[in-house]
């Protein structure tokens, strides 16, 4: 690695700086000053600046660029007709953004400021952002030495987003109600680390964008903090939380309902809902446009939803950002069985750990969707074929909570700002925790259809009717 010292970085900074051509996404060509030691525009700023243009509802709103090297990405923004603020670690960053955009006409002067998190720099603007935007250090220092030993230095070695985890944290109003955080990473294991440490915080995450960089794969995940404006209640005991939700006035979406005991609970096909001594038993209430995806849909994502809490908690990958990260569930004995149950293998036993039910209401114009979970910390009295989650951590329901209720907005939330999942995404998590089971007893599945049907030698089957199952 490049030694970190004065005298390297004076050297460098010696050197003549460049000129650049940079086409922003849907906007006209311009010419950046790109001083030496400052990251020049690439296709990971490509990537980025096209996540931000192709954000739904920002007119007017407000964006706080961290890392904003030669400024690319806040002038793209600016001539969007964004209110930007922007902060960079670098001087010379500041000094080429400032620069770059008074070319332009843009004038930021304060609003550019030298820092970011982690950093005891005043970084932070005046007032809350809607958006902050983060390409995070991902790449190796530079083996050429261009760049200087203060920005090779912070290239990589830890999950740097975590700082700014604990920024908002200590700081609750830089981000804006309804806000989102973008950070574009790279497919290494700080990069799987930067979803899991946002879901054990409590955050939704979701992949909005992507593309090949060679051998690296760079993707640009979406945090926010889920179900916004939502209720969650806890109850001492209930007939059953779906009948719950859907008989509250005024909700909205992701409104939780949760009880440490279901009376008269219901499973998949009107079969009786247990409970579990100190387990998850809950219901949320969805948007109504979640049904546009079809039952089936909705039940694999609400299945990925489990697979992400349980990773979470096991320090592994988030399938829902990719499915290879479902084969090390698999390793851990985690298996689906479709549709809507998560079953766990153990040296001593095989058991049912999740159940999950949808279902909906109608009444005029009026579509109710409610998503029902059951999520098992010990084994259930009443039921030979159950398990608990403490067969793989020891975290308690309150722990729990906020995870669970995070990541069934990272699948499910209808965000104003972003798509909604990709469905490709959760077959593919889906029928990766699916392969063992198939090996293991329940020989009857060819894959998935684009729908979420299970495809068999009899033809596609559907949750609408009765399903017979054989485990092992």
């Amino acid at each position: 690695m490049t030694q970190l010292s004065i005298e390297r970085e004076i050297e460098l900074t010696g050197r003549i700086g460049t000129i650049v051509k940079w086409q922003a996404y849907g906007l006209n060509e311009i010419e950046l000053d790109i001083p030496p030691t400052v990251y020049p525009p690439r296709e990971d700023t490509r990537l980025l600046d096209q996540t931000l243009a192709e954000l739904r509802g920002t007119k007017g709103k407000s964006l706080l660029e961290i890392g904003c090297g030669c400024g690319a990405i806040s002038i793209a923004a600016s001539l969007r007709g964004w209110k930007v603020s922007a902060c960079d670690v670098n001087p010379l960053a500041i000094a080429a953004t400032r620069g770059n955009a008074s070319k332009l006409g843009i004038e930021w002067g304060p609003e550019v400021r030298e820092g970011g998190p982690g950093d005891i720099g005043n970084w932070e603007p005046q007032q809350g952002v809607d958006v902050i935007a983060w390409n995070l250090p991902y790449l190796e220092p530079d083996s050429g030495q261009s760049l200087g030993p203060m920005e090779d230095s912070s290239l990589i070695g830890h999950d740097e987003s975590k700082q700014l985890l604990d920024a908002i944290t200590e700081n609750s109003k830089l981000l804006n109600s309804g806000g989102i955080v973008l950070m574009l990473h790279s497919s290494n294991q700080i990069g799987h680390e930067l979803s899991r440490s946002w879901r054990k915080a409590g955050w939704a995450t979701r992949n909005v964008s992507n593309t090949s960089l060679g051998d690296e794969r760079l993707t640009v995940v979406a945090c926010w903090r889920p179900f916004e404006n939502s209720q969650m209640i806890r109850l001492e005991s209930c007939q059953s939380t779906n009948d719950q939700v859907l008989n509250l006035d005024n909700a909205t979406q992701g409104t939780l309902v949760s009880t440490e005991k279901q009376v008269s609970g219901r499973g998949y096909a009107g079969r009786e809902w247990c409970n579990s001594p100190g387990g998850f038993m809950g219901s949320w209430l969805l948007s109504n446009k979640s049904i546009e995806r079809g039952a089936e849909n909705i039940q694999l994502a609400s299945t990925v939803a489990i697979l992400d809490t349980l990773s979470a908690f096991m320090n592994l990958g988030l399938p829902s950002h990719s499915w290879i990260h479902g084969s090390a569930l698999e390793n851990n004995g985690v298996r689906v069985k479709w549709p809507n149950d998560v079953w766990l293998r153990t040296s001593a036993k095989i058991g049912k750990l999740c159940g999950i039910l949808v279902e909906g209401r109608t009444q005029g114009d009026d579509v109710q969707i409610v998503l029902g979970i059951g999520l098992n910390k010990t084994p259930i009295p009443e039921l030979d074929e159950s398990i608990g989650w403490n067969e793989l951590f020891s975290e308690s329901i309150e722990d729990l909570i906020p995870v669970i209720h995070a990541s069934v907005a990272s699948l499910l939330e209808v965000h104003a700002m972003i798509d909604d999942y990709d469905a490709e995404c959760v077959l593919s998590s889906i029928f990766t925790s699916m392969r063992m089971s198939l090996s293991e007893g329940v020989p009857l599945s060819y894959g998935l259809d684009d729908s979420g049907g299970l495809l068999t030698h009899e033809g596609v089957v559907r949750t609408t009717g009765e399903i017979q199952w054989t485990w092992i």
